[in-house]
């Protein structure tokens, strides 16, 4: 019965550990702005402000300012790539309509335990694109990976650069 009653001590104080972590975990991105299916937050990940949306097809978008390597980020995540090589680069290839198309080589790595297309030192012209399309079909070679809407987009993209500039001015 005393050994019972030790394993729940020990159980009970790990989940108790645990809870408290993960409390930790959740109160370290403070919340700035939410609105049309975005959420923007300063994220202690990457030391600076983020605008997130996730969409029903399991996609999740983020842009943002990376504190550590002082410069813009776009990525693009979605449980569904776990066919792509991690550590890997891939041309991917961005239809905005009306004729207007993008491209560049994303990274592959895991973000919140999802397969994730990232590009660093993005420049304000690639954002500024992005925020100002309704939409988006995103493309690996011939293969559709996502198809989005961008409505709140540019709203997203100007409280995004408002909260990194609340950061700078503390």
């Amino acid at each position: 019965m005393k050994k019972y009653i030790n394993l729940l001590l020990v159980a009970a104080g790990v989940f108790i550990f645990n809870s408290h972590v993960f409390a930790q975990s959740i109160d370290q991105d403070r919340k700035w702005d939410n609105f049309s299916g975005w959420t923007v937050f300063a994220s202690v990940e990457y030391q600076g402000c983020v605008a997130l949306a996730s969409y029903q097809d399991g996609t999740t978008v983020r842009l943002g300012y990376d504190g550590i390597v002082q410069d813009y980020f776009f990525n693009i995540s979605n449980n569904k790539w776990r066919t792509y090589p991690l550590r890997k680069d891939f041309e991917l290839r961005f239809e905005l309509g009306r004729g207007r198309l993008l491209s560049g080589f994303f990274h592959t790595e895991l973000r919140d335990n999802l397969p994730t297309f990232e590009i660093g030192n993005v420049k304000g012209s690639f954002l500024d694109e992005i925020a100002a399309a309704s939409g988006i079909r995103i493309f690996e070679e011939d293969r559709q990976l996502a198809s989005l809407s961008l409505i709140g987009s540019r709203r997203a993209l100007n409280s995004m650069v408002e909260c990194q500039q609340s950061i700078v001015g503390q």
